[in-house]
């Protein structure tokens, strides 16, 4: 019940702050468990990612939000749970498995933390073992404009719009390398700005 109070406060606050346009929903999976593979820009991003559903989803969130009483209790009834961005987390993927295989959608940050303009990437090699072990759809994500609506190092939104991109699913075969997986993963999310 938390989950869809949250959503619903969510969405209404998003409609003031950053109008969606939302394009490629029609091809994500109708049903089951898959992966949402997304760039990440604003801490608005797994919100934003969210109220593009009217079903539950799951998130992966950095260990440290879950430090505060408050917070990890709302993370935990809003399907979020930790993971340590600092070293392979084997708890946080076998956790994601396990919500894959019971059908919910997981979104999956591959970068691992917010990118900003002139910060050095680095992919997290996770997805590609969550997207062979799995076996499930990975939909590539591509947001923008979430950076001008909740900058970093900033606490209250402006106004702005807000384009959320849903990319063909991909799968991937048993045994394929994970790095060519992530590799693969990335040219999709690329490929949608």
């Amino acid at each position: 019940m938390i989950y869809w109070i949250a959503y619903y406060i969510i969405k209404l606050i998003g409609q003031i702050f950053s109008p969606r346009t939302i394009l490629g929903k029609e091809d994500l999976p109708p049903k089951g468990g898959f992966i949402l593979a997304s760039n990440h820009k604003s801490n608005l991003d797994p919100l934003l990612i969210g109220l593009c559903f009217n079903r539950r989803i799951s998130y992966m969130a950095k260990d440290s939000l879950f430090r505060h009483p408050i917070l990890r209790f709302l993370l935990h009834h809003v399907e979020a749970f930790p993971v340590r961005r600092d070293a392979s987390d084997v708890r946080a993927l076998r956790e994601t498995l396990r919500r894959l295989k019971k059908g919910l959608p997981v979104v999956v940050f591959p970068e691992g933390t917010r990118q900003g303009s002139g910060r050095e990437r680095k992919i997290q090699p996770g997805i590609g073992f969550l997207a062979v072990k799995s076996g499930v759809p990975v939909v590539p994500v591509h947001i923008k404009g979430s950076e001008n609506v909740l900058p970093p190092k900033t606490k209250m939104p402006k106004r702005g719009r807000v384009t959320v991109i849903f990319g063909k699913p991909l799968t991937f075969p048993a045994g394929q390398d994970y790095s060519d997986v992530v590799a693969s993963i990335m040219r999709e999310i690329e490929s949608l700005a």
